[in-house]
C-alpha cells in the first residue's frame, strides 16, 4: 500500500469517483462516495504568480547554435534585439539553453563553464557567477533565463554526445541536472545569479536507460524512465509532476512572483493536463524541426487545448522555427503562416535564429506589432479551431466587446478557399463588422454574415474583426476559455487520451465530433467526460449562469452539480436518452462557479457529457 507521501505526489488526474449509490430516481449520492478531487475548491487552481500574464516573448539560442554558444553571441543577440526594435515590441527574454554547466562539485554546487561565459570567472570562487552576465542583460532593459533538467543529466548529454561543451569529470560530477538538488540549484539561479526565467527539460528521466550507448559505456548512471516516450500507461505522470512541483515551489520561493517557469516535457506524461498547475508554460509536443510537417504536428498538439491555457499558464508548441529551413527568408509565405498560428493560439513567441544578421523580411514578420498585439491580448483566450479538410479557421476572442481575431490557414501545398461565419465568430446575423488585415496592414471593406478568403499553398490570413455580439448581455464560455480551468478531467492514466488530444474541449466532444444531445446538435458548449470538475472565474462580474447539461454516451445516468463559491446551487440527474436539462441560477456575488459531472466509475472511460449553451448573463 503506498505511503501517504506518495499518494500526495499523484496528479489529481489519477483520482476518480467511486460510487456506492447512484439511483436513476434521484436518490442522494453518498457523501462518502464522492472523491475529494470532485469536491468544489472555490479557487482557480492554476500556477499562481504574477509572471507570464501574457505569453512570454524572447529568444533562445538552441535552434541557432545548440551547445555551440558562448557569452559573446548571446550578448550580441541581446544588443541586436534592442537595436532592431524587437525588444521594444515585447521580446523581453534572452534565455541560455543547455551547455553552460561544467560539472557538479562535491558540495552539490554547479561550476559554470567559464570558457563559454568568461565573465563568470570570479577570483576566489570555485563555481563562478553569472551575475556579470545577468547584470549586462538587465542593463539593456531585458530579462534573462537559464536551463536545467528534472533528472540527473541533461538533453545535450544524451542527444549531442559529440559536443565539446558537455559536462566533464566523474559520473557524479557530470550529473548537472536538478535531481536531488532542486532547491539548491534554484536558489543559486534566482537568488545568487539573478535570473528571471528557468527552462526545465526532462531528458534525465526519459533517456538514460540501460540500453543507451553512453550509459552502457559507463559515462552516465542508469535512470529508470519516468517518461517512456509516446507511451502514457508505461510512464509515471504522477512522479514527473511531483518533480516539477518541487522545482515550481522553489522558483516561487527564490525567484519571487515575477519569475517564469517553463516545463519542457514535450507533451509526455500528461504534462499538457497538469502543466497549468505547475508552471507558466509547458511544452505540448516534441522539439520543432525546420519542416512544414513538423510545424503541423506541433500545431495539432495544442490547437484543441483552449480550456487549458490563460493568463499565467500557457500551452507551448515550442520555439518558433522562423529563420530556418522551410521558414527562412526564401519561404516568407510559410514563415507568415507559422507566426499566424502561434499568435492565434496564444503561444509563447521565442525566436531561435541568429538575430545579429536577420533579413529585414523576417524582422517584418516577427516584429509585426498588430500580430504581436493579438498574441499578447490581455484576455488570454487561446483560439478555437474549425476544420474543413486542409483549411483550418481559428477564432480567438479578444479584449473589447465584439473584438475577434481570426486566422485562415492552409495546411496543404495547393491553393484553397476558406470562410468563417457570423455564428462561428459569435456575431449577430445580418450586422456588419469592420475587418483589419494584419499582414497587409490595411482595412478591408465592411462585411456581414461571412468572411471568405483564398489561400495560396501553405498560406495564412490573419484578421482582426470587430462587430456586434450575438447577445451583448451574454458571456459565452466557448468565447472565453481562459476563464475556465479543467481541475479534474474524469480520466485516469490507464484511460487517458493519446498525446495531443484534450479530454475537455470547446464546441466538440472529447473525440472531436459535434456535440449532439438527444439527436439534436448543440451549437455551443463544452464537451467533457463525466467525473470531471471545471472551475470558472466569474469574478463577481455576472448576474446569472445558464447551462443545459446533457449525457452524450454510455448507459448510466449522470449527476450534474453547479456550485457558486463552494455552495451547491443546482443539481440535476440526466440519462443518455434524455433532452438536456436547463439550469438557470443566480451568481450575482460569485467569484468561482464550478461544474461537476458524476457517474459510476469503472475500468473504462466514463460517459461523455456536455455543458451545452453555457453562458453568463450580465
Amino acid at each position: 500500500m503506498p505511503t501517504p507521501s506518495i499518494v500526495l505526489r499523484k496528479s489529481a488526474r489519477s483520482l476518480v469517483v467511486s460510487f456506492s449509490t447512484l439511483m436513476v430516481a434521484g436518490l442522494p449520492l453518498s457523501a462518502r462516495a464522492q472523491d475529494a478531487s470532485l469536491a468544489p475548491s472555490g479557487q482557480f487552481s492554476v500556477y499562481r504568480t504574477t509572471a507570464a500574464q501574457t505569453p512570454p516573448m524572447g529568444w533562445n539560442p538552441w535552434n541557432a547554435f545548440r551547445t555551440d554558444v558562448d557569452e559573446t553571441k548571446v550578448r550580441e543577440v541581446a544588443k541586436a534585439m534592442v537595436d532592431n526594435g524587437l525588444a521594444g515590441r515585447g521580446y523581453r527574454f534572452v534565455n541560455v539553453d543547455d551547455g553552460w554547466a561544467l560539472k557538479r562539485l562535491p558540495d552539490g554546487r554547479i561550476r559554470i563553464r567559464d570558457s563559454m561565459f568568461p565573465s563568470a570567472a570570479a577570483q576566489g570562487s570555485v563555481t563562478g557567477t553569472f551575475k556579470p552576465f545577468t547584470d549586462y542583460i538587465h542593463a539593456l532593459g531585458l530579462k534573462v533565463g537559464l536551463y536545467t533538467d528534472i533528472g540527473r543529466n541533461t538533453c545535450a548529454q544524451r542527444w549531442d554526445a559529440e559536443s565539446p561543451n558537455l559536462p566533464v569529470g566523474t559520473v557524479a560530477e557530470r550529473q548537472v541536472g536538478s535531481y536531488g538538488h532542486a532547491v539548491q540549484d534554484i536558489r543559486t539561479i534566482f537568488a545568487d545569479w539573478n535570473f528571471d526565467y528557468i527552462k526545465i527539460d526532462a531528458c534525465g528521466v526519459a533517456d538514460y536507460t540501460p540500453d543507451v550507448a553512453p550509459v552502457k559505456a559507463g559515462l552516465y548512471q542508469v535512470a529508470a524512465p519516468l517518461i517512456v516516450r509516446g507511451n502514457i500507461p508505461a510512464s509515471d505522470p504522477g512522479e514527473v509532476e511531483h518533480l516539477y512541483a518541487v522545482l515550481g515551489d522553489a522558483v516561487h520561493k527564490w525567484g519571487g512572483e515575477d519569475a517564469t517557469m517553463s516545463i519542457c516535457a514535450w507533451g509526455e506524461a500528461l504534462s499538457p493536463l497538469w502543466g497549468k498547475a505547475r508552471g507558466n508554460l509547458w511544452r505540448t509536443s516534441p522539439d520543432i524541426e525546420f519542416t512544414w510537417q513538423s510545424m503541423l504536428g506541433n500545431i495539432d498538439s495544442v490547437i484543441d487545448g483552449a480550456l487549458y491555457a490563460g493568463p499565467g499558464h500557457w500551452n507551448d508548441p515550442d520555439m518558433l522555427a522562423i529563420g530556418h529551413g522551410d521558414f527562412d527568408a526564401a519561404h516568407l509565405t510559410e514563415a507568415r503562416a507559422h507566426f499566424t498560428m502561434w499568435t492565434i493560439m496564444a503561444s509563447p513567441l521565442l525566436l531561435g535564429y541568429d538575430l545579429r544578421k536577420s533579413p529585414t523580411a523576417l524582422l517584418d514578420i516577427v516584429g509585426n506589432p498588430e500580430a504581436i498585439a493579438i498574441d499578447q491580448d490581455p484576455a488570454g483566450n487561446q483560439g478555437v479551431p474549425y476544420r474543413n479538410g486542409a483549411a483550418m479557421v481559428v477564432v480567438r476572442t479578444l479584449s473589447g466587446q465584439g473584438a475577434r481575431a481570426v486566422a485562415f490557414f492552409n495546411r496543404s501545398a495547393v491553393p484553397i478557399a476558406a470562410s468563417v461565419s457570423w455564428a462561428q465568430l459569435g456575431l449577430k446575423p445580418g450586422t456588419a463588422a469592420t475587418v483589419r488585415d494584419i499582414w497587409t496592414k490595411r482595412d478591408r471593406a465592411a462585411v456581414s454574415d461571412k468572411i471568405s478568403v483564398n489561400l495560396p499553398a501553405h498560406g495564412a490570413v490573419l484578421l482582426r474583426v470587430t462587430g456586434k455580439p450575438s447577445d451583448p448581455a451574454a458571456a459565452w464560455l466557448d468565447e472565453m476559455p481562459a476563464r475556465v480551468n479543467v481541475a479534474v478531467d474524469g480520466l485516469t492514466q490507464a484511460t487517458a487520451l493519446p498525446m495531443g488530444q484534450f479530454p475537455v474541449r470547446v464546441g466538440a466532444t472529447p473525440d472531436g465530433l459535434p456535440i449532439r444531445a438527444n439527436g439534436k446538435e448543440v451549437q455551443r458548449g463544452i464537451g467533457a467526460f463525466a467525473n470531471s470538475r471545471l472551475e470558472i472565474r466569474a469574478d463577481r462580474a455576472f448576474r446569472r449562469f445558464v447551462v443545459a447539461p446533457a449525457v452524450l454516451s454510455g448507459q448510466q445516468p449522470v449527476r450534474f452539480r453547479v456550485y457558486a463559491d463552494r455552495k451547491l446551487v443546482r443539481e440535476v440527474v440526466a440519462g443518455p436518452a434524455q433532452a438536456a436539462v436547463p439550469i438557470d441560477m443566480d451568481v450575482t456575488s460569485a467569484k468561482i462557479v464550478e461544474l461537476v459531472a458524476l457517474a459510476p466509475s469503472g475500468p473504462a472511460r466514463p460517459p461523455m457529457i456536455a455543458w451545452g449553451n453555457a453562458r453568463f448573463l450580465r
